[in-house]
């Protein structure tokens, strides 16, 4: 299976409101789990829970399910986890350099990407967008990792790069209580 890219017109028609509520989200994080980083803390929390009684991050939600349902194709039990990266200039760079994602399925959505691009192992890169949705195999789905990837800064910023991480996956062992997955309806 390749990847597969969205555009959500739901994000760049709501862009002020998409980056402030995610200040608000980001800053809810830092003093929830007494941490900045929003990114590495995602086995703590999902951002659609944070952000549950957002319509705007309702109908966010609704589209992502939207689109899940249709790159992978059937209706069988899904379970997301889902975060928020939000980088100052060249943080970006320090913590999403190259990683994989250890579950079947793997996407993000830009909401305020600055200039930036992933680069992908396999040998292909995504120029990031405002409502771009990226869904591809995780790294669970390929026996060489060539879905690992990093994200690469190609000029300075003085806004936050903002965007949502999530995994999906069938196989989720049941842990019972976990704060970080949800199911995909």
């Amino acid at each position: 299976m390749e990847y597969k890219i969205y555009k959500s017109q739901l994000v760049p028609s709501n862009l002020p409101q998409f980056k402030s509520e995610c200040k608000l989200i980001y800053d809810k994080i830092n003093q929830q789990l007494n941490t900045s980083d929003s990114t590495w803390s995602y086995l703590n929390y999902n951002i659609f829970s944070l952000s549950a009684t957002s319509i705007l991050f309702y109908s966010l939600f609704k589209e992502l399910n939207y689109h899940i349902r249709s790159y992978i194709g059937d209706n069988r039990p899904l379970w997301m986890q889902s975060w928020l990266n939000y980088h100052q200039y060249k943080e970006a760079d320090k913590k999403l350099s190259y990683h994989g994602h250890q579950t079947e399925y793997h996407g993000y959505v830009c909401i305020d990407p600055q200039n930036t691009k992933t680069i992908f192992k396999k040998g292909f890169e995504i120029l990031n967008t405002p409502g771009q949705i990226y869904l591809g195999p995780g790294s669970n789905n390929s026996s060489i990792d060539d879905y690992n990837h990093y994200v690469e800064t190609l000029n300075s910023h003085t806004e936050p790069r903002i965007t949502i991480g999530f995994n999906i996956g069938a196989k989720i062992n049941n842990n019972v209580g976990g704060p970080s997955w949800i199911p995909i309806i």
